[in-house]
């Protein structure tokens, strides 16, 4: 049986609903790159106090983890309240492959210091957590453009 009534989602509804879709996208990538100026600096930093902690010692080494951790959660906290969003899962490949080369930075950058720390070189130490919160800072960096990218090319 066919029905008679006007069809309201024709081609022109169908259309200006993708347009609408691919504008909230845009908008989307807009807000993740705009935090992006001071959250990448303040992760890198977060993750070299963290990497640098064990030139502290055994028993001061807890203070830069836990200053690092309130770093991480700090940026995650204003991020979400600055942007309105909260960025749970990679929005494509290419930032999940970013997010593994991060981890794999951050965790042989923390074990390399945890052994450079072990034979008392401290500076080493230093010098390991300087260079991975560089690197950390690039790679969020990165992150942020390619989570914008993927997700104005999404659906």
């Amino acid at each position: 049986m066919e029905s008679h009534s006007e069809n309201e989602h024709g081609p022109t509804a169908a259309r200006e609903a993708l347009e609408a879709l691919s504008s909230d996208r845009g908008r989307i990538g807009d807000r993740v790159t705009a935090e992006t100026f001071w959250a990448a600096p303040s992760q890198g930093l977060g993750a070299a106090f963290i990497i640098g902690a064990p030139a502290a010692g055994l028993a001061g080494a807890w203070w830069p983890i836990i200053l690092g951790l309130g770093i991480f959660i700090g940026v995650e906290l204003l991020f979400r309240q600055r942007s309105g969003l909260s960025i749970t899962l990679p929005a494509g490949p290419r930032g999940i492959w970013l997010l593994v080369a991060l981890t794999v930075i951050v965790t042989g950058s923390f074990v390399t210091s945890i052994i450079f720390a072990l034979f008392g070189l401290t500076g080493w130490v230093i010098a390991v957590a300087a260079v991975a919160g560089v690197m950390t800072t690039f790679i969020v960096m990165a992150y942020d453009r390619t989570f914008a990218a993927e997700v104005r090319l999404a659906g």
